[in-house]
């Protein structure tokens, strides 16, 4: 019997007669008494010579089209011959080049700085492909004894191969700026080694997750933590020095931080993002064990800039310090006697921003609604009132609003305030149902980075009973709503210059 498949009963057949051809009845029966068909070509599990055809044949069973080949070839007896033809067929051009047209940015990431940026992922993953390239294709010359190991397992075996360039290339998609993890030989062939390990009637669990390269990502990480005595625990801090502080170890240093960073983190996006990040200070990165799998998570990272805490990103990069780890954050800065950074700049909040962004964000409200609650359901009444501003709703489902500023103040006293796009929030949502604004519609800051991020006039505005104020390229763009909305008064409309 093949699996994965329409099962069909025996009766349902009738070979001598056409009109009986088609399926008559889908029925399964337990057990089957007759072979079943299958139209994916794959055989059982257990029934592949190793564990390397096993999972060839399952990622040619998902992605067969991305490698064009047919699902016929990935049964037990022709899957070497299908995985040989691939590299026959030069595999190594088949992968994905980041594209800034596609990665959802953060709005205030300048242009300039998106396509710049991707210009150097694209060549940070031609680089880190060739040297795998290399690898898998024996054109290095060894180094340690576990490279002269690899090299025979690998030329024993096209599977293996294939599955390798397929998980080293797998993270890498057209909308992300991923690039390879690094190649290390003991953790590469410690992960073979494990796959190696499993047993044929266990191949279907035990190969589902982790996947071969999030386990073979955890070799580097737990390689490198028992170095540094540190792999016996459940969650871990690491500071890694700055090339300043630690001269005589830069290159180690370097390579620490781009094994030990999240794969969404800009020290494993680039060419040079790990040398910039250790250039003007020390890194921190909090990683603890996943709870079902026990491999290495790194869940925090933070960047240090002239001896304090600059930026604090977690696994997702979106300059939102996790709302989990926060307590952990805020307890590590004051054990270590750290110190943050203030501000807001064009790629995000320094730290003690970003601190009190997440604070916000875990604030609840009278029916125990957090702020990011509000934000994930797009619950904009709520989300309003979170921002300090009245709303009345009317009964055509539009609202009222006290007024409208694109900055919220997080400490009064202290004057810090950020723009609402550092909360992910979006305006053109925000204001989409807005029928009516009772005082000022402010849209233009003297700092541009707080000036508001509309790309469309809001559709159901029809009052504002203060002023507009904005800047010159607003005015030009939504001049006839402007006063449309103020009863052609062109008194109210005030023009700003930003800086």
């Amino acid at each position: 019997m093949i699996n994965h498949i329409n099962y069909f009963t025996y009766n349902a057949i009738n070979y001598k007669n056409p009109d009986y051809r088609k399926v008559q009845n889908y029925k399964l029966h337990a057990p089957l008494k007759f072979d079943s068909v299958s139209f994916s070509g794959k055989s059982l599990p257990s029934e592949y010579v190793n564990v390397f055809d096993y999972l060839a044949a399952e990622v040619l069973g998902s992605r067969g089209k991305q490698y064009q080949v047919n699902g016929s070839l990935l049964s037990a007896s022709k899957i070497k011959a299908a995985v040989q033809n691939l590299f026959s067929n030069d595999i190594y051009s088949n992968y994905k080049k980041s594209d800034y047209t596609q990665i959802k940015w953060k709005d205030y990431i300048p242009f300039d700085v998106r396509v710049f940026s991707i210009d150097k992922i694209n060549m940070a993953r031609k680089s880190r492909l060739s040297q795998w390239k290399n690898v898998l294709e024996n054109s290095s010359k060894p180094i340690t004894r576990y490279d002269k190991l690899l090299q025979e397992k690998l030329h024993r075996n096209p599977s293996m191969k294939f599955v390798i360039w397929d998980s080293v290339t797998s993270e890498l998609k057209s909308d992300n700026r991923h690039i390879p993890v690094p190649y290390d030989a003991k953790a590469l062939f410690e992960t073979i080694e494990r796959y190696e390990a499993i047993a044929p009637k266990d191949r279907a669990v035990s190969c589902a997750k982790p996947s071969f390269v999030e386990y073979y990502t955890h070799r580097l990480r737990d390689n490198l933590l028992m170095k540094m005595g540190l792999s016996n625990n459940d969650s871990v801090w690491v500071k890694i020095p700055s090339i300043s502080h630690d001269r005589a170890n830069a290159e180690e240093n370097i390579s620490k931080l781009e094994i030990l960073s999240n794969k969404n983190w800009c020290t494993r996006s680039s060419v040079d993002k790990a040398v910039d990040a250790l250039t003007d200070g020390d890194f921190h990165i909090f990683l603890r064990r996943n709870k079902t799998t026990k491999i290495w998570e790194p869940s925090v990272g933070m960047t240090s800039l002239r001896g304090k805490i600059d930026q604090i990103q977690g696994k997702d990069n979106d300059n939102i310090v996790p709302m989990s780890f926060l307590s952990e954050i805020k307890s590590y800065i004051e054990k270590q006697g750290l110190k943050c950074h203030t501000g807001v700049v064009d790629e995000g909040p320094k730290a003690t921003n970003a601190i009190m962004i997440s604070e916000k964000l875990k604030e609840k409200n009278v029916t125990k609604q957090t702020f990011a609650t509000s934000i994930e359901e797009n619950d904009i009444p709520s989300i309003f009132e979170f921002l300090d501003i009245s709303v009345k709703k009317l009964p055509n489902r539009k609202m009222v609003i006290s007024s409208y500023r694109p900055v919220y103040c997080l400490d009064k006293n202290k004057g810090l305030t950020v723009p609402y796009s550092m909360f992910g929030l979006h305006e053109d949502s925000l204001l989409r149902n807005v029928e009516k604004i009772e005082g000022n519609f402010v849209l233009s800051n003297k700092n541009q980075i707080y000036n508001s991020r509309i790309t469309t006039f809001p559709p159901s505005l029809k009052s504002v009973t203060g002023k507009i104020i904005c800047n010159a390229e607003q005015f030009e763009k939504y001049k006839e709503d402007m006063l449309r909305v103020v009863d052609g008064n062109l008194s109210k409309i005030v023009i700003s210059h930003s800086k």
